[in-house]
């Protein structure tokens, strides 16, 4: 979300659906990352441009959605989906997060198109 803020808005096109940016957060930090006492994971951000349409189409500001994301740690929510995924919820409550398989996330980017 942050890092659109340099990206101009624009129409949206075909390939922003297909779009998957990755995040490295490795422990001891990096330029764009902090340092933290987990071992390294990696950020999956689907389709960023098109999700950011659909943020300002529904009046969601940038900063609210960062703090709602930033400002505490996200709660996990404790009865799993039937899939096993798993759910987390922002402290406010403004916001769920579902975690994904592989193959369901390729499945979820195919149908935002049709939104």
């Amino acid at each position: 979300v942050g890092g659109l803020a340099s990206k101009p808005e624009r129409d949206l096109l075909m390939q922003d659906f297909m779009t998957v940016e990755t995040t490295t957060f490795a422990a001891d930090g990096t330029n764009l990352t902090p340092a933290h006492h987990y071992s390294e994971f990696v950020f999956k951000t689907y389709a960023p441009i098109a999700f950011r349409y659909f943020r300002d189409l529904f009046g969601i500001q940038p900063d609210d959605f960062l703090i709602s994301f930033c400002s505490a740690p996200l709660r996990e929510l404790s009865n799993p989906g039937a899939s096993g995924s798993i759910f987390y919820l922002t402290e406010d409550d403004e916001f769920i997060i579902k975690t994904v398989q592989h193959k369901e996330g390729e499945f979820l980017q195919k149908l935002l198109p049709g939104y």
